[in-house]
């Protein structure tokens, strides 16, 4: 009796949700860059559950920025051995521990064994085997051993390349919770290029943002050029332009055509997107009239068109206006 009584005085008693709202606040922090804040809650809710995959990955991801590598790489083996997590993207962060611990023998250990198992999957092989390369050449001397806190000794790789714009953009989303240093210079090469799609461009730009990415960029984007920081930028979907608009629209609409509304405020979303971090410059009532239009002239709603273009007629922007709606109509988003 006096044992068991002992036990539960033992127990500490865990409240409802605790443990989701430590790993969500945990990830909001590492999010905004308060990485020691981050590392600290994620370490209570790993402690609470050590085999929750979403907890042990954020929790590896917060030790590694945090520079607690030795840390870091005690849980990513504890993954691999258990089996907990997505196996390749924690083999992944394992490697780049392995490197930042310049213990590249057991890089070019795993990575030799990866490939005579024949497990690598055919989008990784390029990346492991630049891994593979960068701490082959760190053995022969050929390479500095000094600890890789520089963003230039960290080998670059290439995650984009050759990829259709569809596995792109899976890619670039996947990056948001994922370590970007390996691809920091690809990904700021397709906001550089005005050739890339501005869809997979207002992704990247977003994970730049998610990161906390605080040094200035330059973007071209739509034949038009502007400098950025990303860590400064707010989402999209928050900014005034857009919260102003999606107000206008539905003023405007909600109680002539709820349906038509939806459908409007979808095509706002989509090109705000596409623009991001460019933004319409017009009145917002004068945006709106002009998806209003639109979307009426999309599903034949007549009436409702006759209505807009009687309104529109003392407009003297709408004309430019419905030029852009349908510039922008004409970029193809990629459909996933």
């Amino acid at each position: 009796m006096t044992n068991k009584n002992n036990e539960e005085k033992g127990k500490v008693l865990q409240f409802p949700g605790l443990k989701e709202r430590l790993l969500e606040k945990g990830v909001q922090a590492l999010e905004n860059g308060e990485i020691q804040e981050s590392a600290d809650l994620l370490t209570q809710a790993y402690e609470m559950d050590p085999e929750n995959p979403d907890i042990n990955t954020a929790l590896v991801l917060a030790l590694y920025e945090n520079k607690q590598y030795d840390e870091a790489k005690v849980i990513c083996k504890e993954m691999l051995l258990e089996g907990i997590g997505e196996y390749f993207e924690v083999v992944d962060m394992y490697l780049m521990i392995l490197i930042q611990l310049h213990q590249h023998q057991d890089v070019v250990d795993t990575i030799h064994a990866l490939f005579d198992e024949k497990e690598v999957p055919f989008e990784k092989e390029e990346h492991f085997k630049k891994l593979l390369h960068f701490s082959e050449k760190v053995l022969d001397g050929k390479e500095p051993v000094s600890r890789m806190d520089e963003e230039s000794e960290v080998p670059e790789t290439s995650i984009l390349k050759d990829k259709s714009l569809e596995e792109q953009t899976l890619i670039a989303a996947q990056l948001v919770h994922q370590n970007i240093r390996p691809y920091l210079q690809e990904l700021l090469s397709c906001l550089r290029e005005g050739n890339t799609h501005p869809f997979l461009q207002s992704m990247i730009l977003n994970v730049l943002r998610e990161h906390g990415y605080d040094k200035e960029i330059s973007i071209i984007k739509l034949n038009t050029e502007v400098k950025v920081t990303p860590s400064e930028l707010q989402d999209v979907f928050e900014t005034e332009t857009f919260k102003n608009l999606a107000e206008e629209l539905e003023e405007l609409l909600s109680q002539r055509n709820p349906t038509l509304y939806q459908h409007a405020l979808e095509l706002v979303k989509r090109h705000c997107f596409l623009l991001y971090p460019l933004e319409m410059q017009e009145e917002p009532g004068n945006i709106a009239m002009v998806y209003a239009s639109a979307a009426a002239k999309m599903f034949a709603d007549s009436i409702l068109l006759e209505e807009l273009n009687v309104e529109m007629e003392h407009c003297g922007e709408c004309e430019n206006l419905m030029e852009q709606l349908n510039a922008l109509e004409e970029i193809s988003s990629p459909t996933i």
